[in-house]
């Protein structure tokens, strides 16, 4: 089981576009796939859980240690094969406050390891992706420390380069980038400015392992949110459709090639 983070530390870069989109062509592969909603936003709950799921478990009931203890009783379906969904709701702001109070988040990540390890020893799904908010929360750390990879979305500007740097110097600061975690930036919102050539050439020469895939700016990205369907669904003809396909093939080429 690979579980990957999506993170950066800048906002508006397609995070939970990309962990949307990734989910759904994993799935179309026949991986089974796990969403984590890491946001207290809950943008990716609200695009893939069902309007009639009633009241459910989420991130934060699990790490607090108020969930069922059996994983199978936490997930949600999402009505499409091959994904489900752990939802996130407002109440993960509430454990950043813990964390001030008591000092410690131990207990916090040690329940979700537990969660991971059962999973694994399950063998339940192929990959568990996880949508990170754009800041260095109790529930960013808990995902990060589990986490064989964080892939980065970033725009091609300044800023949004800051934020990439910013998340890999934390993680060093917390120790699990010796044990292996493996960063990768992907661009998003890509168009043919030269603005954005230049930015994508800076970029590709700064050290960080980029995929070579580059999501376009289409006009049917912010549409689908709208519509709550994966591109592959909403406009599978469309240029960042099409890249989100290559993009997911290239991982796990990646994965395959390097561990």
């Amino acid at each position: 089981m690979r579980v990957v983070s999506i993170a950066n530390f800048k906002g508006g870069t397609g995070k939970t576009v990309t962990a949307c989109n990734m989910a759904a062509e994993l799935a179309a592969m026949g991986k089974k796939v796990l969403l984590i909603d890491a946001d207290p936003q809950h943008n990716t709950s609200d695009f893939y859980l069902p309007k009639d799921a009633g009241e459910v478990q989420t991130l934060y009931d699990l790490l607090e240690g108020i969930a069922d203890p059996y994983w199978e009783n936490v997930v949600e379906p999402t009505g499409r094969e091959g994904i489900d969904l752990l939802p996130a709701d407002m109440q993960l702001l509430l454990l950043d406050l813990g964390s001030i109070v008591n000092g410690s988040q131990a207990p916090l990540t040690a329940r979700f390891a537990d969660f991971l390890d059962a999973l694994r020893t399950d063998e339940a799904f192929d990959y568990v992706i996880i949508d990170c908010p754009p800041s260095f929360t109790a529930a960013t750390v808990a995902a990060l420390l589990e986490s064989d990879d964080v892939i980065m979305p970033t725009r091609v500007d300044a800023f949004s380069r800051q934020g990439v740097t910013e998340l890999i110097d934390q993680v060093r600061n917390i120790g699990r980038a010796a044990r292996g975690l493996k960063f990768h930036a992907l661009i998003t919102m890509h168009d043919r400015t030269n603005l954005s050539r230049q930015g994508e050439a800076l970029l590709r020469q700064s050290g960080f392992h980029v995929f070579r895939t580059v999501i376009r700016a289409c006009v049917a990205v912010g549409e689908s949110t709208y519509a709550k369907q994966p591109l592959r669904e909403y406009a599978p003809r469309c240029t960042a459709a099409k890249d989100y396909e290559f993009f997911a093939r290239e991982f796990r080429e990646e994965v395959r090639l390097n561990g």
